[in-house]
């Protein structure tokens, strides 16, 4: 009698361990899903070549300028933080790019705007998160990356 409730007993645990184990890899896959949606718009990737400040690289020689972000200009405080940042980052590695729909035309430079990813990694966001850069509010109203949770506490 003993030993049937414990085959009962380690059965039950068994198919409770299945049942976790499916539940824990189905919010893995589906959270997964959600994190490479975001990267799904990706329009162009390359090697960033060059690093110009902490807004602005290079990309196959292509120049993009991060949308919403901006960091210090040259000569001001917080400068070199955010250029060395984008460099550990980004620097001679696999960079893609998703252009901001808003700004399709580019910048007045001519410059390309969107977010771009280094190995994966979110710059703009990191930029951001890390105290780096400040949103360029001026934008909010045009960028379709103005409701992204990295954006969205300057926008609205």
């Amino acid at each position: 009698m003993i030993a049937i409730k414990n085959k009962r007993l380690l059965f039950i645990g068994i198919i409770i361990l299945i049942i976790i184990s499916f539940s824990t890899y189905a919010l893995y896959k589906a959270n997964y899903r959600e994190e490479n949606k975001k990267q799904a718009n990706i329009e162009f990737e390359g090697i960033v070549n060059h690093i110009v400040d902490g807004d602005t690289l290079d990309i196959n020689d292509n120049r993009i300028r991060l949308a919403l972000v901006n960091t210090p200009e040259r000569g001001e405080e917080g400068y070199m933080k955010a250029k060395k940042l984008v460099q550990s980052l980004c620097l001679n590695k696999k960079g893609e790019v998703d252009i901001d729909d808003g700004q399709r035309r580019g910048d007045r430079y001519g410059r390309e705007v969107g977010v771009v990813y280094c190995d994966g990694i979110n710059l703009n966001k990191e930029l951001i998160e890390n105290n780096l850069a400040i949103i360029y509010s001026k934008y909010c109203d045009i960028s379709e990356f103005s409701n992204e949770e990295w954006a969205k506490p300057h926008c609205h």
